[in-house]
C-alpha cells in the first residue's frame, strides 16, 4: 500500500468491535455517518456521528444541559493530526480530538484495501481481554 492509495476522502460505512467471546457490537449503530480525510501533505481527519442526534434545546451550545452535552459527546467521535505509513501500518498522530485523552497519542491502524473499500483495524487490550476494532470506509465519489 502506498500513500497515493490512501490520499483523498473516505465515507464511513460501519464500525464493528469483536470481542473474544464472539460478540460483535457497533458503537454508533445503523445510520451513522462520517468522513475520513487523508491529505497529500500528511494531514488527516476522522469524524463519525451517530444518526438521530437531538439538537440542543437552546441555540447556544453553552446553554445546553449536562445531559445534552453528554449525549452529544457519546454520539460523536473525531480526531485529526498528521499521518504516515510505517511498516505497512497507518499511524495517526493525534493533535486535536473530541476526547482529550487521545491528544498526543499515536493511533496505529492495520489497513485492508479492497478496491474502493478500506478497513482500518486495531486491537485494543482491555481489563476483560482484547477487542478488535474494524472501521470500514468507502472511497468518496468525485
Amino acid at each position: 500500500m502506498t500513500r497515493a492509495d490512501l490520499v483523498g476522502a473516505w465515507v464511513y460505512h460501519c464500525w464493528r468491535i469483536a470481542y473474544e467471546d464472539g460478540r460483535v457490537t457497533e458503537p454508533f449503530g445503523d445510520g451513522a455517518s462520517g468522513l475520513l480525510l487523508y491529505t497529500p501533505d500528511g494531514y488527516m481527519s476522522a469524524n463519525i456521528m451517530a444518526s438521530g442526534r437531538e439538537p440542543f434545546a437552546k441555540p447556544n451550545p453553552r446553554d445546553a444541559s449536562l445531559r445534552e452535552r453528554a449525549d452529544a459527546f457519546d454520539g460523536y467521535f473525531s480526531y485529526a493530526g498528521r499521518w504516515r505509513l510505517a511498516r505497512g501500518t497507518i499511524v495517526h498522530e493525534v493533535t486535536v480530538a473530541l476526547n482529550p485523552g487521545l491528544v498526543g497519542s499515536e493511533q496505529w491502524r492495520t489497513p485492508i484495501l479492497q478496491g474502493r473499500r478500506l478497513i482500518l483495524a486495531a486491537d485494543e487490550p482491555t481489563s476483560k481481554g482484547v477487542r478488535r476494532h474494524e472501521l470500514e470506509w468507502r472511497r468518496a465519489k468525485k
